[in-house]
């Protein structure tokens, strides 16, 4: 078992000892004896109640993205879930995760704008821009392509793309709700952001 692996099995026993109920009224979830059923990212996961294991509600069709063990959505939902005791508002105003992130925070934009994933679209712009509305996306904001991306209820990351040229690289920066730590710890908007990129690269694929 990997440590992501360790991370998400505590992450679900610590889930089990929330009032399930309580977080069915927060957040007006559908539910049933066995499972509590929530869309994140467009989509429809469930969340099993006894063990609390993420899965599908629907099994993907053919060609849709399929996750790889749900660490990064069953990290990113428990903790959307489970963070406020009352329903967290969106401002519509955003902030970078260097800002949000206050000192440890700081030079966080530097690394994200040149990881790997930005060099994979360079070029791309058109098959990017399709990926980011199959996610449900809006253009927003600036950058060769810019789109709010739905991630869960009201909650959105602005998802923004600088296609590279001869003197410069592509790169991306990623933007959250002002409140966005009102919704989810710091550490979780990581895993918010590994789902969006492995979900734009998947989708924007030749």
């Amino acid at each position: 078992m990997s440590n992501y692996d360790k991370m998400l099995a505590q992450a679900q026993a610590l889930f089990l000892e929330y009032d399930q109920d309580d977080i069915i009224r927060r957040w007006d979830l559908a539910h049933d004896g066995d499972y509590l059923y929530a869309e994140y990212m467009t989509e429809a996961l469930r969340i099993d109640r006894r063990t609390g294991a993420v899965g599908y509600a629907r099994q993907p069709g053919p060609g849709e993205y399929r996750a790889a063990g749900f660490v990064n959505e069953g990290m990113a939902l428990f903790d959307l879930l489970t963070r406020s005791p009352v329903r967290p508002r969106s401002t519509g105003r955003w902030s970078s995760i260097s800002t949000l992130g206050g000192i440890i925070g700081a030079g966080h934009d530097r690394t994200l704008s040149h990881e790997g994933t930005a060099g994979q679209f360079q070029g791309r712009c058109d098959a990017l821009a399709a990926a980011c509305r199959r996610l449900g996306g809006v253009p927003d904001g600036r950058g060769d392509v810019s789109y709010a991306i739905p991630v869960f209820r009201d909650f959105r990351i602005l998802f923004q793309f600088w296609d590279g040229d001869d003197e410069f690289p592509a790169n991306i920066k990623y933007l959250f709700d002002e409140n966005a730590l009102q919704y989810m710890h710091y550490e979780t908007l990581w895993y918010v952001m590994g789902t969006l990129a492995d979900r734009l690269a998947w989708y924007a694929r030749g």
